[in-house]
């Protein structure tokens, strides 16, 4: 996901950082500017091209069946098929030729993709992790398409290939199965491509490639070769850019007879910067103490990492004519790490815990690139150096192997950065860092060592700043007295961008529910990371045109610190178990992507519609282990020093949704945004340290989800904006699995994952701007509505939002250290009717309103049951739908109505209590619950009949009508209801209002 970021900025910036800025970027306070030409003709897309690409890639693996050795390998006999899915980011480039022969395009395109797309499944009846690894995806294709003056409609057909790794490993053997294959297949595509300028076109493409199921060999280390059918296909999403060859440059020359000054990036410069980190470890070999322990044949080990970092730079430019040369340094303090199972000692269990962190890293490289008026685009390469430590330590066990120092390698990148002034100037970077297999000496505290082999390759991205220092030419003056600030070419008219940075800190949660694959409705045991309060750095990113199209994203990461890991099991005839484990060192990334349609797009006022992709990976680290109930298990408590258990995930899914911009002021303005995900693909796997036989253990399935963000943005000036938001995240699966170790069939699951938060943000805005300047440069906009808005009347209209809430219960026995309370999350969609009467500024009114939800949540009750064999029951609750009838009372001005309101409410909710543990039956009630509500909201104006609302509400429907069971005696009468449900909404609401309103609010 990282790489995306990259992309996206570039898009952003190429595209909309070339936009004319306002007088206020002028030094001086002059405002007459010396503009480029703009557009004026459709592009011809004939000629060669050259390209870049950042995306998205998931592969599709299917470990059809297997021949020879492995299959002589215990438990057998054993159905082989496991199934697995992986993804990660992308970044490569292409070439190819395009033919126009009127209004159709022809063409051929090669590509090549760079990533590290690996994923997990559990083979031979999940004895085996059978992992698959792509580094390179390569195409040849065959491009047609339909062109629309600067617009390419296409498809494409043709060849692919791919290099990829796959490795069998087990805890219950000590074979290790390796291989390696060039694997060719067919591709299908479609995209859309975007002539900015003459030279510069931009890119989205869909790829489906399907490789076959074929046969691939795959030795251990003892020699033995087995015959491993494996089926692959793969999905790619990519954003790209490509620079036409012999294309007629825009230079940034003003009509004839117009002295030209012109912008030069000469000169020192020093600087900051902020970002993240993320890639791979691996660790290839070992000999000594560790190779002696290893049962594996060696010391095999990956895994991920990711990180932030943030640091300065300082470099040297010198340009001549548009193409600028330098060299720079940077560096910076890093908190980048990530942990990998390394190898197993089967004699024991155990498995080795490897862990590598990076507390600093920097660059030397030179930098080449060309410029454009104040953009100056460029590539780099170099040296690139880390320092951290490592270390390696066998679960359970004393002995701790460590190494620490410095490692170089070479690095590779590209940027673009804009000047904002004579002397300052932002950025945004991607680099690729590949510190290549080094032999390092591990040592532990008893003087055991070894010489391990340790690979890493990271992918950074950062954005900052530079001031350039005053020496050099600043600028090349053309005559004038005051140097004036020339502009790179002018986006096409009508287009604007708003790119920017955010801060997020936000608290979340990731639980799994596992039930017993013989008797699918026992639960046998949940796993809740609570409490995991998160940090993270965001890149945003939106385009607007005047048309009402637009399109957004944005990328995060972020660490996970803090938290508490609650593991549960519910075993058949074995003591209740209930462990805590502190948490850290976790990780956090996310992205967007969305295309959408303002139906209501007027003076800065907007309301569409979007579809889009999310994505979401998460990991929890759970350290130490304290039995808290009455089992054995660490009843003798395990040191936090030990990582026990890990949750690794990502959901990726389609969003559907509704944006609205109100701009409540000539500087404040409020942006929502709600979306509802009705598919999401959940991917992951789960680490339990202490055991070698589920480490990892693949876990798959799908789900829905839903999203909600609100932002309220202060424009310091027409360009520079700040703000703060909050948002609120929720997954959940309707259906996932997984597959032990020896066993045939496999054992249901149930997914949820809920963050939620409040961030800051800076963010620049490029290209047509609602001021002044712009109607000065002819670019009609909307005038400024002053009349006042008369409320009065009846009104009907839907909502879309998410909702968050707790049930209690009234537990009988002794008070349990945890559980007898449900955490509650979902989606809603719904509609409401209501009217309005306004007394001056006092506006009252009523509403009834409707909701279909999807809010639910499960968890432990009664946990001090008297009989510990059978202790702590499964307790869920479901809410299908929400309702109310309440009185609302606000005060309005201008265009924008707040309001409070509240009165009676009603849900619609099943409440479950799972008794099976106990020779019972899934106890369940429906009932219509009533209640009361409260809440507030703010209302906007954005269209004669049309109006937005941004609301709040919270609930309290009481106690849950009285369910109980005669079976077992202790239970016998028992409330299974919960004693008190409470739930809180927020909602993005859109009004139409019948009748007409008062004339003074026409246009």
């Amino acid at each position: 996901m990282i790489r995306i970021a990259a992309g996206w900025a570039s898009v952003c910036v190429v595209v909309g950082c070339a936009g004319a800025a306002q007088a206020a970027d002028v030094p001086g306070g002059r405002a007459s500017l010396v503009k480029a030409p703009g557009v004026a003709a459709a592009a011809d897309w004939s000629g060669f091209y050259v390209g870049t690409h950042v995306g998205a890639a998931a592969s599709d693996n299917a470990w059809n069946g297997a021949s020879g050795p492995v299959l002589a390998l215990p438990p057998q006999p054993l159905p082989f098929y496991g199934h697995g899915v992986s993804g990660n980011v992308i970044s490569g480039f292409q070439a190819g030729y395009n033919f126009q022969a009127g209004r159709f395009v022809y063409g051929v395109e090669a590509d090549a993709s760079f990533g590290n797309i690996g994923g997990v499944a559990g083979c031979l009846g999940g004895t085996f992790a059978c992992t698959s690894r792509m580094d390179d995806l390569w195409t040849v294709a065959a491009r047609f398409g339909f062109a629309a003056s600067d617009v390419l409609l296409y498809a494409k057909a043709g060849a692919a290939w791919t290099d990829v790794k796959r490795r069998m490993a087990s805890g219950a053997t000590a074979n290790v199965l390796d291989g390696s294959e060039t694997r060719a297949g067919w591709l299908v595509g479609l995209g859309a491509e975007y002539a900015f300028l003459p030279g510069l076109s931009a890119k989205i493409e869909y790829n489906y490639a399907d490789f076959g199921s074929r046969s691939l060999a795959m030795t251990d280390q003892f020699g033995a070769t087995s015959d491993v059918t494996v089926g692959q296909t793969a999905h790619l999403v990519k954003l790209g850019l490509n620079y036409r060859l012999g294309a007629a440059s825009i230079s940034a020359a003003p009509a004839p007879g117009v002295p030209l000054p012109q912008w030069s990036w000469t000169g020192i410069y020093i600087g900051a910067q902020a970002g993240g980190g993320f890639g791979r470890n691996q660790w290839e070999s070992a000999n000594g103490a560790l190779l002696a322990i290893s049962s594996s044949g060696g010391f095999p080990g990956s895994g991920d990492i990711s990180g932030l970092f943030g640091g300065g730079q300082i470099g040297a430019n010198l340009q001549v004519g548009r193409w600028v040369v330098g060299v720079e340094a940077s560096a910076a303090a890093a908190d980048i790490g990530g942990y990998a199972k390394c190898a197993t000692d089967v004699a024991v269990g155990s498995n080795f815990v490897c862990h590598n962190a990076i507390t600093s890293l920097g660059t030397v490289a030179g930098r080449f690139g060309q410029s454009w008026g104040n953009l100056l685009i460029y590539g780099k390469a170099g040296a690139a150096w880390a320092t951290g430590n490592s270390e390696a330590q066998q679960s359970g066990f004393a002995s701790r192997f460590t190494e620490s120092g410095t490692r170089w390698g070479w690095m590779t990148g590209t940027g673009l950065e804009y000047a904002l002034s004579q002397n300052l100037s932002a950025f945004v970077e991607y680099n690729h860092v590949d510190f290549g297999t080094r032999d390092t000496r591990y040592a532990d505290q008893f003087g055991n060592a070894s010489v391990v082999g340790f690979n890493q390759k990271l992918d950074l991205v950062k954005a900052g700043i530079n001031y350039r220092l005053g020496w050099g030419a600043l600028m090349l003056e053309a005559g004038a007295a005051t140097p004036l600030f020339v502009k790179a070419p002018t986006l096409p008219l009508g287009w604007s961008v708003e790119a920017g940075t955010r801060y997020w800190g936000s608290s979340g949660r990731m639980q799994k529910d596992l039930n017993d694959n013989a008797s699918p409705s026992r639960l046998n045991s949940r796993l809740i990371y609570a409490n995991q309060t998160g940090h993270a750095l965001e890149s945003f990113v939106r385009f607007d045109h005047t048309s009402g199209v637009f399109a957004k994203a944005n990328l995060g990461l972020g660490h996970l610190v803090g938290g508490q890991l609650n593991d549960e099991d519910f075993p058949n005839q074995v003591t209740y178990s209930n462990t805590i484990s502190d948490m850290r060192n976790s990780r956090l990334a996310f992205g967007s992507a969305d295309v959408g349609y303002n139906i209501i797009n007027d003076g800065g006022r907007k309301l569409g519609g979007f579809v889009g992709y999310r994505s979401l990976y998460q990991t929890g680290n759970g350290f130490g282990c304290l039995q808290i109930a009455t089992d054995i298990t660490c009843n003798v408590t395990v040191p936090t020093q030990f990582l026990g258990l890990s949750e690794t995930e990502s959901w990726r899914g389609v969003a559907l949704g509704l944006n609205v911009r109100a701009p409540l002021s000539e500087r404040l303005r409020l942006e929502v945004d709600a979306a509802y995900l009705p598919y999401v693909n959940r991917a992951g796997f789960d680490n339990h340290w202490f055991r070698a036989d589920i480490n990892p253990q693949s876990e798959t399935g799908h789900g829905w989800g839903t999203q909600f963000e609100a932002i309220l943005s202060y424009a310091v000036t027409d360009r520079f904006s700040v703000g703060v938001g909050g948002r609120y995240w929720y997954f959940a699966t309707s259906s996932a699995s997984t597959i032990f170790p020896g066993e045939t069939a496999v054992a249901p699951m149930q997914f949820y994952s809920e963050r939620y938060g409040g961030f800051v943000q800076t963010s620049y805005k490029f290209g047509d701007v609602d001021t002044a300047e712009a109607a000065a440069r002819g670019i009609a906009k909307a005038p400024p509505q002053t009349a006042p808005v008369n409320w009065t009347g009846l009104y009907v209209g839907a909502s879309v939002g998410s909702g968050w809430g707790l049930t209690t219960y009234a537990d009988p026995f002794p008070t349990a250290p945890t559980g007898d309370r449900v955490d509650l999350g979902g989606a809603l969609l719904g509609g409401q009717i209501g009217a309005n009467y306004q007394v001056g500024h006092l506006v009252t009114g009523a509403e009834a309103s409707v909701n279909w939800a999807n809010i639910r949540g499960t968890n432990t009750c009664f946990g001090v049951y008297p009989d510990p064999v059978t202790a702590g029951f499964n307790c869920g609750s479901r809410i299908d739908a929400i309702g109310a009838f309440t009185a609302r009372g606000g005060y309005a001005f201008d265009r924008t109505l707040l309001y409070v309101k509240g009165g009676a409410a009603w849900d619609r909710q099943q409440d479950q209590f799972n008794a099976i543990g106990v020779g019972g039956t899934i106890l369940t009630d429906t009932r219509t619950n009533w209640g009361w509500t409260i809440g507030g909201g703010l209302e906007y104006a954005l269209a004669p009949a049309w109006s937005m609302a941004l609301e709040y509400k919270y609930f309290d429907f009481g106690a849950s009508s009285v369910f109980s069971t005669s079976a077992p005696p202790a239970l016998a009468g028992v409330n299974l209801a919960p004693q008190s449900n409470r739930l809180q909404t927020v909602s993005l609401g859109v009004n139409y209002k019948l009748g007409d309103w008062m004339s003074a609010f026409r246009d």
